[in-house]
């Protein structure tokens, strides 16, 4: 048999195994995949080969994992109560960010003034929807629970993001009344962080250079409570000075040459180069991205977050990014 074999001519190889085989490569592939199913059933048979031994450490693994979770706040899960899910930050502990998209609608009558869809991207589902205020001097953008009833009277409604008069900083607000202006029964407004864009004075091109500031969130990762009645005790007053605040600060891109722009690594969440794209950091650690946004098509944008943001804050964040800037651009 084995001389049978020697004598056997070896079939002639193609160019694309000759090329294959000149880098080192394989031109085999596997002809089907292993069975999932069996992939439960192969893990079983597996541990009970490693004897009681390997089961008492995987018992001691599985107490140490429930205290872990026992300290931190459970995963956000997205259920049937929209508006307290926006509103709810996501906990420390949870290490994938929540993936979103936003949706610009701006058709027919909404070309000139559009409004913004946010969704999750699993399950793909409705979150929030933002527009900007037509006969408002400074740009203010209503958030609602509702993908079409964007009025400030509705119950769906939830918050709104207001800029100065040159745009160069917004605040964050709930549901909540002005102070100088509150009817029966109505609850001041909660303020929920402050957006600053840095002012363009040369009108040089460039990436826009932001900063943003949130509330201090305690062990549990509650959000401290802030309904300011006098300006001095707005956060726009205070940011800066007040070190209990989170400061979230602007990822820098790098210029690349052989592309002519500026880029950031999205991994692979962002396919179009657009100046509104941007990601933030934890100035106190800059490694970890809490929030990422950026261009897909013409009107559809990646929208990223994690701790210490909730979807409300995260999604008024964005928003900002699509509003003209005087003094930034």
């Amino acid at each position: 048999l084995f001389r049978s074999l020697r004598g056997q001519a070896k079939p002639a190889m193609s160019n694309t195994e000759k090329k294959l085989a000149s880098l080192g490569l394989s031109s085999e592939v596997d002809a089907e995949e292993p069975p999932k199913a069996n992939k439960p059933q192969a893990a079983e048979a597996a541990a009970a080969a490693k004897g009681p031994a390997k089961d008492k450490e995987r018992e001691e693994e599985e107490e140490d994992s429930d205290d872990d979770g026992a300290a931190g706040a459970p995963a956000v899960q997205l259920g049937s109560n929209i508006k307290e899910f926006v509103m709810t930050t996501i906990p420390k502990s949870q290490q994938q960010p929540v993936q979103c998209y936003i949706k610009r609608v701006r058709t027919g009558l909404q070309k000139l003034w559009p409004y913004y869809v946010l969704y999750s991207q699993d399950p793909d589902k409705f979150l929030l929807s933002g527009r900007r205020r037509k006969k408002n001097k400074q740009s203010t953008y209503l958030i609602s629970t509702d993908e079409k009833d964007l009025s400030r009277k509705s119950d769906n409604y939830t918050g709104k993001v207001k800029s100065n008069f040159v745009g160069t900083m917004f605040t964050m607000y709930d549901s909540g009344g002005n102070p100088t202006r509150l009817q029966d029964g109505q609850e001041v407004r909660t303020e929920l962080g402050i957006v600053q864009y840095d002012r363009n004075v040369l009108g040089t091109n460039g990436p826009r250079k932001m900063q943003v500031f949130l509330p201090p969130t305690d062990k549990r990762g509650q959000r401290e409570v802030m309904q300011p009645t006098r300006i001095e005790d707005c956060m726009a007053s205070r940011a800066g000075k007040d070190n209990t605040f989170i400061k979230l600060m602007n990822k820098t891109p790098r210029w690349n040459e052989s592309l002519g722009a500026f880029c950031l690594n999205f991994q692979g969440r962002v396919t179009v180069a657009s100046v509104k794209n941007f990601q933030l950091v934890d100035e106190r650690d800059q490694d970890r991205i809490v929030l990422q946004f950026g261009k897909c098509d013409d009107d559809t944008f990646t929208m990223d977050y994690s701790y210490p943001l909730c979807a409300l804050q995260a999604f008024a964040i964005c928003l900002t990014s699509f509003d003209h800037k005087l003094a930034c651009e």
